[in-house]
């Protein structure tokens, strides 16, 4: 009899044990199941990129208020350069900046800091 209580209290033991575990797991469970739904939600409410426009096509002025429109901040000269040199065009800084000065008296572009340029907002 002696040896079946030893038993009984093992498997107890054992129990007890796995028990604690399973309510471990199934807390761990929950939380990601949380996690996971609250990056559904916020998949689901981010807006669409915009599509890039082909600049390549574009006149020098169309092209630098394209690229000012799809940029995420403020760009600076050099990196209008840039963003036009990654799509194919061949731009200089200064050819930049005399075409810039132009689309800011045509209020095409906004100087929202020192050197730092976004496109307009379109006339409705």
């Amino acid at each position: 009899m002696k040896e079946l209580e030893v038993d009984l209290q093992q498997v107890r033991d054992e129990l007890a044990v796995t028990q604690a575990e399973h309510a471990r797991l199934a807390a761990r469970i929950e939380g990601l199941q949380a996690q996971r739904d609250a990056l559904i939600r916020a998949l689901a409410s981010e807006p669409e990129p915009r599509a890039k426009a082909d600049v390549t096509t574009f006149t020098k002025d169309r092209a630098i208020v394209a690229v000012l429109r799809q940029a995420t901040a403020p760009m600076r000269i050099n990196e209008i350069v840039e963003a036009m040199t990654a799509v194919g065009r061949t731009e200089t800084y200064n050819g930049v900046s005399v075409c810039l000065d132009t689309l800011l008296k045509a209020d095409r572009v906004i100087r929202v800091g020192r050197g730092r340029y976004v496109a307009a907002e379109p006339s409705p």
